[in-house]
């Protein structure tokens, strides 16, 4: 099963899951939408389809569910969360809201809405367990006045892409690994490893001899098979310290196209939460574009959110959650 944004040039694939999900509600409040939708001509959804950020859920040629983020006056909402019903219990309502969250976190916001019908039982466990909480709004529901409606808050913790730059006072910086960083490193390395992290894995001692193969790697010289040119980056705090780091691939391949992408980072447990991810990642982007990249591919683990939250926080548009849970974003350097 994928997540995949969609535009409105796959309107007749929107006009299916929709259409699907209005003939489940056909004889409930909301009966009389169908009757509307089913009647639209290919203009009319492709309108509809330009005013939204639109989500897709597929498998096994399956179409298995959608969800739209719609923008607004008072911010950005989710809607039209639907899933087949054969495949309802399996996350993907999980999926499709997180993709949705992305969205409206890198399109620079910091709370994401939805409403509700009151007797949804179902759709308020789902989305407390999301992370939503009522905010006290209530309404009459558009197409049923007789219907009570309830409003809830998703907040984007990671802040906007404007946000990030106040940061500064973190006095993080970049820059390559040097003669008298062997022991720090290898610290740090250890560190990593105990925390499951396979950090620096293609290091081999003594010291002046990885520094010169690290040297020929940012230079494409004597590169393993199925090895790209890389660049690779001790993140610093002010006093000095490392703190972490990024890892800047040159140019794709098939397998990091699927997972690993162009930008890798990564943050010493001890200082995750402060900021540090964010700032890394927002520092090395431009570096990737010295290197010719327009566009940068990061890949992350869809049930990671810290990841999530800086890699959207940074400007990534989330792309494709593939079948086995890798998140693909891009990012403008």
């Amino acid at each position: 099963m994928t997540i995949r944004r969609v535009d409105s040039d796959a309107w007749q694939l929107v006009r299916t899951v929709r259409l699907a999900a209005l003939t489940e509600a056909r004889d409930g409040v909301f009966g009389s939408a169908f009757e509307v939708a089913s009647a639209w001509d290919e203009g009319q959804w492709r309108r509809w389809m330009d005013g939204q950020a639109l989500f897709v859920a597929a498998g096994d040629g399956e179409l298995l569910g959608s969800a739209g983020g719609v923008p607004g006056a008072e911010g950005p909402s989710v809607e039209s969360v639907w899933v087949s019903p054969p495949a309802r219990g399996t996350g993907i309502s999980d999926l499709l809201v997180g993709a949705v969250a992305d969205w409206a976190r890198a399109d620079g916001h910091d709370r994401l809405r939805l409403w509700f019908t009151d007797s949804n039982a179902h759709a308020r466990t789902l989305y407390t367990r999301l992370g939503f909480t009522a905010t006290g709004r209530n309404r009459h529901a558009l197409d049923a006045p007789a219907v009570a409606e309830i409003e809830m808050a998703l907040p984007l913790t990671s802040g906007s892409r404007t946000a990030s730059p106040s940061r500064s006072h973190l006095g993080l910086g970049l820059r390559l690994l040097g003669p008298h960083d062997e022991a720090q490193f290898l610290a740090v390395r250890a560190r990593l490893h105990a925390d499951g992290f396979d950090f620096a894995k293609d290091y081999r001692g003594p010291w002046a001899a990885y520094l010169d193969q690290l040297d020929r790697a940012r230079q494409g010289i004597d590169l393993a098979p199925e090895t790209v040119p890389s660049t690779f980056l001790m993140a610093e705090d002010a006093a000095g310290q490392i703190i972490g780091s990024s890892d800047i691939r040159h140019r794709l391949t098939r397998r990091l196209s699927h997972w690993g992408g162009h930008i890798g980072y990564v943050v010493m447990p001890e200082h995750r939460g402060r900021g540090y991810g964010t700032q890394i990642l927002r520092q090395t982007l431009p570096l990737a574009k010295d290197l010719g990249i327009a566009r940068a591919l990061l890949t992350c683990r869809s049930d990671n959110t810290a990841s999530r939250r800086v890699i959207t926080a940074c400007g990534g548009d989330l792309d494709t959650i593939t079948d086995d849970g890798i998140c693909h974003y891009w990012l403008p350097t």
